[in-house]
């Protein structure tokens, strides 16, 4: 009890700090990454802080998959760089017994992940996009700012609106000017305003001004002088009611023949697999040769870990271009990292009887 009890709690502790510092790597990572695209135009700036949100929830399986990783093979190096590891065997333990408080430990970490990458991550990937996709609809307006020239995401308009009044939604000396084809409208007006439509269409109404229409370079503009005129803000010609198939939800996933689809599903259910084998691989790979160097065994569990993750990857874009068939899947990769963990067991237990 005291055994299984010690073990537990060091491995939750280094848990709960090693979960900290990913996630607030990830959080950084994400902010940098989002505001750079508000600041060019692809991401509405209110939108950044939501996002992030989504973000954060989508690799919540990834992180606590590094994070199980990382805690029990820390964990289990530091027992054996403080030689308690000794005192553990002396007493009649074995390699084989830290399985079990291992296990204790990290299956119900894995049941969240496997929630989290077939309900979770989807579900908040899915209102990510549309979330993204509602706010770039409304980038126009958004970007419309008092005193600053303003560019569409399309580069095709360019807005600019001396003061604006939040009570009334109504702004002064309002300037827009269009580009499509070779074709040049320059316009200007005393008032403008935004309003929407009972079809949901979004309006720019106009008062009081003049429109110049062209190509430039050439002298002759069509010039014509208005009280009141509208102009329709058109919205991004991006689907927003379609979901990518990383949004799609893991039902609708389930039996799929398409590759695509099938290759999703391999990867959401590879999460939970490869989080539950490397976690029980990170016991014989902690062992270290106190004459051989410390660093040894980290490095080799770290190669273990990305070469195990970047097969998945690998295996994900096979599936989907056809090269491995859909009932094959990933399992033969699972079964194999599953077979060199059972190995690096068998062969610590045998060092260890040897000595």
């Amino acid at each position: 009890m005291l055994f299984r009890k010690s073990l537990i709690q060091e491995m939750t502790w280094v848990a709960l700090a090693v979960f900290a510092v990913l996630l607030l790597l990830v959080m950084t990572t994400q902010v940098v990454r989002l505001l750079g695209q508000a600041a060019v135009g692809a991401l509405a700036s209110s939108a950044v802080w939501a996002l992030m949100g989504f973000a954060a929830v989508r690799y919540l399986p990834i992180l606590m998959s590094l994070m199980l990783f990382i805690s029990v093979l820390a964990t289990m190096t530091r027992l054996w760089r403080d030689n308690e590891m000794v005192i553990w065997f002396a007493s009649g333990q074995s390699i084989k017994s830290f399985i079990r408080p291992v296990l204790e430990f990290s299956v119900p970490v894995v049941i969240l992940i496997a929630i989290l990458a077939l309900v979770v991550s989807p579900w908040a990937l899915q209102k990510g996009n549309e979330f993204r996709e509602k706010t770039l609809s409304r980038q126009e307006v958004t970007q419309v700012a008092p005193g600053v020239f303003r560019e569409s995401p399309q580069a095709d308009r360019v807005y600019f609106i001396e003061n604006f009044t939040g009570d009334t939604g109504q702004g002064n000396n309002v300037f827009v000017q269009m580009r499509k084809d070779k074709r040049l409208t320059v316009i200007v007006a005393d008032k403008g305003g935004m309003f929407i439509d009972p079809m949901g269409e979004r309006w720019l109404w106009l008062g009081k001004g003049h429109s110049y229409q062209g190509e430039p370079g050439k002298a002759s503009y069509d010039a014509v002088a208005f009280d009141h005129a509208q102009l329709r803000v058109e919205a991004s010609d991006r689907p927003t009611s379609s979901p990518s198939t990383q949004a799609t939800p893991t039902l609708q996933l389930l039996g799929s023949k398409v590759p695509e689809k099938a290759a999703e599903m391999a990867w959401r259910l590879a999460l939970p697999i490869s989080a539950m084998i490397l976690t029980l691989g990170a016991v014989p790979l902690a062992f270290f040769n106190p004459r051989g160097g410390r660093a040894l065994n980290l490095i080799v569990a770290v190669f273990l870990y990305f070469l195990y993750y970047s097969m998945v990857n690998i295996s994900q874009a096979w599936i989907a271009d056809g090269r491995v068939s859909v009932w094959i899947n990933m399992w033969p990769l699972h079964l194999l990292v599953a077979g060199i963990v059972i190995y690096l067991y068998v062969w610590r237990s045998r060092s260890r009887s040897m000595s």
